[in-house]
């Protein structure tokens, strides 16, 4: 295994994770509703038990970090899938966009529905399903390119 490809891995999951990140906390400000993102970490925090604020209401400073926080260690984990799954000859572009469509079904179409975190995604409408592939497009494509540019450094 190569130390600077998986560390490039997830570098660059982080970076794509972060943008999300800004990306979800933007729409939350904006929006006035809280994010997916929240409803995961709220549905999850249901599930264990755990007391949590009304789903309307945005999330504290508190709950923000756990919630982005969770984010962020989901990215490098997925970062270090990437770097562990993928051959290192694979190309950037093909890699990425593989990965990221793999990473997006196993979260989204598989794993938040079975845990009973989300809906399934094929009961949501167009435009969240096209956000939703694009932003994993994203990130399986970034996450590719940190771990090739590490690689290669």
């Amino acid at each position: 295994m190569n130390g600077k490809r998986m560390a490039g891995a997830i570098a660059g999951g982080l970076v794509a994770g972060l943008g999300i990140t800004a990306m979800m906390m933007a729409g939350e400000k904006k929006s006035g509703t809280p994010s997916e993102l929240t409803d995961l970490e709220r549905a999850g925090a249901r599930q264990l038990g755990v007391r949590s604020v009304p789903s309307s209401d945005l999330p504290d400073a508190t709950e923000q970090a756990v919630v982005q926080g969770s984010h962020l260690l989901l990215s490098a984990a997925a970062g270090a899938v990437y770097a562990l799954t993928v051959h290192e000859d694979a190309g950037v572009l093909p890699s990425g966009i593989v990965f990221g469509l793999a990473f997006y079904a196993a979260m989204h179409w598989i794993t938040g529905p079975l845990l009973g975190l989300k809906k399934p995604e094929w009961q949501a409408d167009a435009a969240t399903i096209g956000t939703h592939t694009m932003v994993h497009l994203v990130f399986g494509v970034a996450t590719a390119a940190g771990a090739n540019a590490a690689a290669n450094a």
